[in-house]
């Protein structure tokens, strides 16, 4: 503590020996490199780390662990998703997936968290999906999401993203998806 003298009753602030144990025990546990410490390995979202962003992670209800789709499929189920492939590349979609498991590292799960968070307060508009989207994929490629007018969006891509961002995207619950609302997901990279 910064002035541990504070801290005595009146009763106590003539007592030598008790002083004296007070000021050894707080150079001993001076807590305030602890409270540094917990501040930004926990408390900050920003600069938290490992445990921390766990307990981020649990706090807005989100997972580090994502199941992602082990194999892209060639068929008709799936073309509205991110998965489909060209004829003749992939084999057909059996109707069952074999799914492995990801733990996203602390950098990809922080971005995730933020989103989620987001996701959490925002109304359903357009401009808060855009704001979603602009936090997930900062720094990657526009990524957008377009109002058909028709009681349908679509999810607009300008980078190909990678099966951790996919499994995100469809998996995670991060994007918003009003009611009554189809959505679809489009890419259109070079």
């Amino acid at each position: 503590m910064h002035n541990v003298q504070q801290t005595f009753l009146s009763q106590y602030a003539n007592a030598p020996r008790m002083q004296a144990l007070v000021a050894g025990w707080n150079q001993m546990l001076d807590p305030l490199s602890l409270i540094d410490t917990w501040y930004h390995k926990v408390w900050n979202v920003q600069t938290a780390q490992g445990y921390g962003l766990d307990v981020w992670g649990r706090i807005v209800g989100v997972s580090r662990v994502l199941s992602l789709s082990a194999q892209s499929y060639q068929g008709f189920y799936e073309a509205s998703d991110l998965t489909e492939e060209g004829f003749d590349q992939t084999p057909w979609y059996r109707g069952v997936d074999a799914t492995t498991n990801y733990q996203l590292a602390d950098e990809g799960y922080r971005q995730l968290i933020q989103a989620k968070a987001l996701a959490n307060i925002a109304g359903g508009s357009v401009l808060d999906i855009n704001q979603i989207l602009m936090t997930l994929f900062a720094g990657q490629g526009d990524a957008y999401v377009r109002d058909n007018g028709d009681m349908s969006m679509t999810y607009v891509f300008h980078f190909v993203p990678t099966a951790v961002q996919i499994s995100i995207i469809q998996n995670s619950g991060v994007l918003p998806r009003p009611a009554g609302v189809s959505v679809s997901y489009s890419i259109q990279s070079n």
